[in-house]
């Protein structure tokens, strides 16, 4: 029963994190991503506090061991995870980042492997091989991409994947010692907060003010900052019932949901090609093989 809730969860995870990259990426047009990250956070934070004083037993308030791991983890996931998948989806367009910001499961299984002793089958990795494959190809640009993405802006992504992995591996660490997915993503995200209100006040505050301008856009930051917070729940609810090493590679089958997202929402902003699709493809493929040897 365990496993499926896990794989459930998990899949949940992908259709929301999928609409939320589409709905961002409508957004960003006369918004700077990083106070669209600041925005999501924010409401991340509140919601998340009105979750915990209405279901949040108080007994975990005293889990201070639990609640310093989780300190630890919102100073760079959400902080720099969300950072650097926003603009990636800004530079890159939400089609070409979702598949690199798939190797997560690459950095979250060997992290795994190394410090949570897990032990998934060799066939794993025939899984991983798949997913870099559809990454390397789906790196080089075609004539028909009309997008000004250069080289450097693939790293965005990349990097929002290695802290990804290490924070999965970390919030299943946590999880073991609070089993309270609400809580733990209330204390991630204020942690989170507390950093960015330092960032944004000495660094951003005109491009802050200047934020508010810009209606449209704001609603569209929100209704993706909600499907961001739910989707922090998810996470959390699959780790709580699946190994790393298994829910991990199940949230990179959001790049092909993204795609044809993509396809159907943002046909002026992005192309969605024959070699992103076969990209994904293959991702999807290794995904496969990562969930039949980690189970």
């Amino acid at each position: 029963m365990g496993i499926v809730l896990a794989i459930t969860f998990a899949l949940l995870m992908t259709l929301i994190t999928a609409s939320s990259n589409v709905i961002l990426k409508k957004g960003f047009f006369k918004i700077d991503p990083f106070i669209a990250v600041y925005l999501s956070v924010i409401i991340s934070t509140a919601l998340l506090w009105m979750l915990t004083f209405l279901f949040v037993p108080k007994s975990f308030f005293t889990n201070y061991k639990a609640i310093i791991v989780f300190v630890v983890i919102g100073s760079f996931a959400p902080t720099l995870v969300r950072t650097w998948t926003y603009y990636g989806i800004h530079k890159l367009g939400a089609s070409r980042a979702a598949p690199l910001r798939a190797m997560t499961p690459f950095f979250a299984t060997i992290i795994a492997i190394l410090f949570l002793k897990e032990s998934p089958r060799p066939g794993i990795f025939l899984g991983i091989l798949l997913i870099v494959f559809g990454i390397v190809l789906l790196s080089k640009k075609e004539d028909s991409d009309f997008t000004h993405w250069k080289p450097r802006h693939l790293f965005y992504p990349l990097l929002a994947a290695f802290l990804a992995g290490f924070a999965a591996n970390l919030r299943k660490y946590g999880l073991n010692l609070m089993p309270q997915p609400i809580f733990a993503s209330t204390i991630a995200a204020s942690s989170s907060l507390v950093i960015l209100t330092i960032y944004i006040v000495s660094k951003y505050r005109r491009e802050s003010i200047l934020f508010f301008q810009h209606k449209k856009e704001m609603r569209l930051i929100f209704a993706a900052a909600l499907l961001t917070t739910l989707g922090e729940i998810v996470d959390l609810s699959a780790l709580l019932y699946g190994k790393v090493s298994l829910v991990v590679p199940i949230f990179a089958m959001t790049p092909l949901t993204i795609v044809f997202f993509s396809r159907i929402f943002l046909k002026k902003q992005e192309v969605v090609t024959r070699r992103l699709i076969l990209s994904s493809i293959l991702i999807i493929i290794g995904i496969c093989f990562a969930i039949i040897n980690a189970i």
